[in-house]
């Protein structure tokens, strides 16, 4: 039968398994057992300790590896906020100022102070809570979950949690051209043969088609430098320089996309590349600061120059030349310039561009002039590429070189520049959600389905249509400023300015089914009719992190209805959410009637980050989807407190790339973070292995136990009695203290049919796993009250349940094999431990 032994880092250790003996053990006296580095077992020796033995066998495997997706838990529940730190705020330890306690620590059952919470004077516990400070004692019970405090909320704004977004991780491991299809050519600095100062005599050619850019004559070659800036190398040009690539026809063809990656340092027409007989050319224009792409009508040349300014001298440029057959009439009739992004230069009529039927092409060069300059890289596709494949290429050259593209003009470098690998989910206690954004939204521009009706110049009355405006702006509830900008088209290139050159935003101050009213940020405003409303995002401070963008997301989560706050209200008075109606009249999503605060936050954080609604700037898997819901997939279930409280995020996009280890950030404080067991399971699922490699992993695990890092409580009184520290279940597991992989615990399958249908996993019978633990009433421990399918990933306490597996320690470990045998045999011995020190 199947065993898992389980690490700290979340992964798992198969065993095949030919017998179980479970053993109860009893010990004469109370000491703690040494093991390797002086780790000890911390169980009461005094009394029975259980004890599993394993035999078993590894043996080869068979099969192919398979990937899988990783999984994490956040426990929103809130009790564990005894304390919530208040913002700027001084001293602790007994004395007024320090740590704010929340209001179930002020408040008694009755309203009699408690005078209890670290940072508030000593005195003596009443009923709920703890006694004063560190310099009190405890006093009454622990607080229990009937006291959730009503200000649990009132320090969430602006408080965020980072989100890694798994086929971004995995990207962003990556630096390479995204598109590879029709590629012809790719000279590529990593592709210079030859050690930097020396000439080049030969350009590797990356494309795989062995079309290599060479100079056989030593006086006509080029240098190899690394350039000025990025720390990338170069092939300069110095006026009678050049390299030549073999005539090919795919070279040729009546189609074709060039981006290049060059620098000019003199005036005058410089040639960057050439066919040597007709064909194409792309050449700088210093004098005038502009490019010039030329062809071959039949032997008669033409040429397209970019706007003036848009080449500078010693700059890199990054430059896209296309021809395109719009037509198909076998005749290329459209020629488009890019420069960084930004279409610079077109012709769209008497074109009729003829491919050269033989010659070289010249790399720095044309028939009588050498450039006097640098090149980097050069691409060329036989045919035009679509808009987002240019896109995509560019981003990599941008990113690669670090440049900036023209603001408004391109989209590209955030689909395809993986360097922020999260999304921020950040929450606000001054929003509520609207019709169109129930849940949460990127806090960007963003479009909406409204059109303005007619108007004349400047009105700040606006009629419109394709949309209602109650179903975007809720005013009444919302305490913060909404604000609209205004865009001509989907194909403009920047939003609306004023007749100085300014750009301007309308305050929304009043709404109805078909009108907008605002105040201008600006007079001389030049929206008219036609216009699109966008969405103006909300400012939070530059230094908040919670501006967002195309390349660094942030999600907003209106909470303002989430809580009931009232300053002297009762604890049990003031929790819970509230639904007032949307603006247009509405019903509020309720979350199918929740009410609980730490309950209703659950469901909007497990909404939010699944909505299709919002749209990212790059894609989130390989099929080029950009919506949340194509990210993460979510679950709520039931935490440790039997309240649903408890979410489960799986990334969408299956990873061989294991644990994404110290990815979860957050600014939330002590008390008020959920517990969050970061992801793990990412990886490949079924490792290919012989019996002898198995065989030493898990000794080398086991011998290696300076990678128990850090002590992680695996059992609620231990969490309790550690608020002495400050700390209650604010563990965020996964940082660099919860990476070794050390093993802490076993997972024991078995097939029952007492709990089928307690998961949603359960077929014919229930898959569950054995579990021991020391807490709860004695119904709390029959294996009729399992309701964890066995594929469930182990767990620290805190994360929700007891119910998936045994928390211990391996003490003993005996492995044989005979010389004729292919398997080897093997004996474990594995002590079950509430705790190990």
């Amino acid at each position: 039968m199947p065993v898992r032994l389980v690490q700290e880092n979340g992964e798992t250790i198969s065993l095949d398994a030919t017998s179980i003996d479970i053993v109860v053990e009893r010990q004469i006296s109370n000491f703690g057992i040494p093991f390797f580095d002086a780790k000890k077992l911390g169980i009461d020796l005094n009394q029975a300790a259980v004890a599993i033995e394993i035999q078993g066998v590894f043996a080869d495997d068979t099969g192919q590896e398979e990937t899988s997706s990783a999984v994490a838990f956040f426990d929103f529940y809130q009790p564990q906020q005894l304390f919530t730190p208040k913002p700027d705020s001084g001293g602790g330890g007994g004395m007024t100022g320090g740590l704010m306690p929340s209001a179930f620590n002020t408040q008694g059952a009755m309203g009699v102070s408690a005078i209890g919470g670290t940072g508030l004077g000593s005195g003596g516990g009443f009923s709920s809570g703890f006694g004063g400070g560190f310099g009190g004692g405890l006093g009454g019970h622990p607080t229990s979950s009937g006291d959730l405090g009503n200000r649990i909320l009132q320090h969430w704004s602006k408080r965020y949690i980072d989100l890694p977004v798994g086929y971004w991780v995995e990207k962003a491991t990556l630096l390479d051209n995204p598109v590879k299809t029709g590629l012809q050519l790719w000279l590529k600095p990593e592709n210079i043969v030859g050690n930097p100062n020396t000439s080049v005599e030969t350009w590797n050619d990356a494309s795989g088609n062995g079309r290599h850019a060479t100079q056989s004559t030593a006086g006509l070659r080029p240098f190899h430098r690394i350039a000025s800036t990025g720390g990338l190398a170069e092939v300069v040009f110095n006026g009678s320089d050049r390299l030549d690539i073999p005539y090919s026809a795919f070279l040729n063809s009546e189609e074709f996309s060039i981006f290049v990656i060059a620098r000019n340092f003199s005036t005058g027409v410089k040639p960057i590349l050439k066919s040597a007989t007709g064909g194409y050319s792309l050449s700088f224009d210093q004098g005038n600061t502009r490019v010039v792409a030329g062809w071959d009508e039949s032997g008669v040349a033409d040429t397209q120059a970019s706007s003036a300014g848009s080449s500078r001298s010693f700059s890199t440029q990054l430059i896209c030349y296309t021809m395109d057959d719009t037509n198909a009439n076998s005749e290329a009739d459209t020629v488009k310039i890019y420069s960084r992004g930004e279409e610079v230069g077109s012709k769209t009529s008497g074109v009729d561009y003829t491919p050269a039927g033989s010659g070289v092409l010249y790399l720095g060069h044309d028939t009588s002039t050498s450039l006097d300059g640098a090149i980097q890289e050069v691409l060329i596709y036989n045919r035009a590429v679509t808009t987002d494949e240019r896109n995509q290429i560019e981003g990599y050259l941008a990113r690669k070189y670090g440049m900036h593209l023209k603001e408004g003009k391109y989209e590209g470098l955030a689909r395809y520049s993986y360097d922020n690998k999260h999304i921020r989910v950040a929450f606000d206690k001054e929003l509520v959600g609207s019709v169109k954004e129930p849940h949460g939204f990127l806090n960007q521009r963003r479009k909406t389905n409204m059109t303005i009706g007619s108007i004349s110049a400047g009105a700040t009355v606006l009629p419109v249509t394709g949309g209602d405006p109650r179903e975007w702006f809720e005013l009444t509830e919302n305490n913060r400023p909404m604000r609209i900008v205004f865009k001509e088209s989907d194909s403009a290139a920047n939003y609306r300015k004023t007749s100085g050159g300014q750009e301007y935003f309308g305050e929304v101050t009043a709404i109805t089914s078909s009108q907008i009213t605002i105040n201008l940020s600006q007079g001389n405003a030049t929206h008219a009719t036609g216009d699109q409303v966008w969405i103006e995002p909300f400012s939070y401070g530059d230094a908040s992190g919670l501006n967002g963008n195309d390349l660094f997301p942030v999600v907003i989560i209106p909470v303002k209805n989430a809580d009931t706050y009232e300053a002297n209200a009762l604890p049990e008075k003031a929790v819970g959410p509230e639904f007032p109606s949307h603006q247009n009249g509405a019903t509020r999503d309720s979350g199918g009637g929740l009410t609980r605060t730490d309950e209703y936050i659950s469901y909007l954080f497990s909404k939010a980050i699944t909505s299709d609604y919002i749209t990212l700037g790059k894609a989130v898997n390989a099929a080029g989807n950009l919506t949340l819901d194509k990210a993460f997939t979510t679950s709520i279930g039931q935490s440790s407190s039997g309240h649903n409280s408890r979410v489960t995020v799986t990334q969408s996009h299956e990873t061989s790339l294991g644990l994404l280890a110290d990815t979860i950030n957050t600014n939330l404080g002590v008390g008020q973070a959920p517990v969050i067991e970061g992801f793990s399971g990412g990886k490949s699922g079924k490792k290919v292995k012989s019996g002898g490699d198995k065989t030493q992993d898990i000794i080398g695990i086991l011998a290696n136990s300076n990678n128990f890092l850090n002590f992680q409580p695996s059992n609620r009184i231990a969490k309790v009695i550690d608020v002495a520290s400050g700390f209650v279940q604010d563990t965020i597991y996964n940082t660099p203290e919860a990476q070794g992989d050390y093993i802490r615990g076993i997972q024991i399958p078995y097939n029952s049919l007492a709990t089928r249908g307690k998961s949603n996993l359960d077929s014919e019978v229930a898959q569950r796993n054995f579990f021991l633990t020391t807490e709860g009433n004695t119904s709390d421990k029959l294996s009729s009250i399992n309701s964890v399918h066995a594929s469930r990933l182990f767990s620290h306490t805190a994360e929700g349940h007891f119910k998936n597996g045994i928390s211990g320690i391996i003490t003993d470990f005996n492995v044989h094999r005979e010389a004729e045998m292919k398997a080897y045999d093997f004996s474990l011995k594995f002590i079950a431990a509430d705790i190990i020190l």
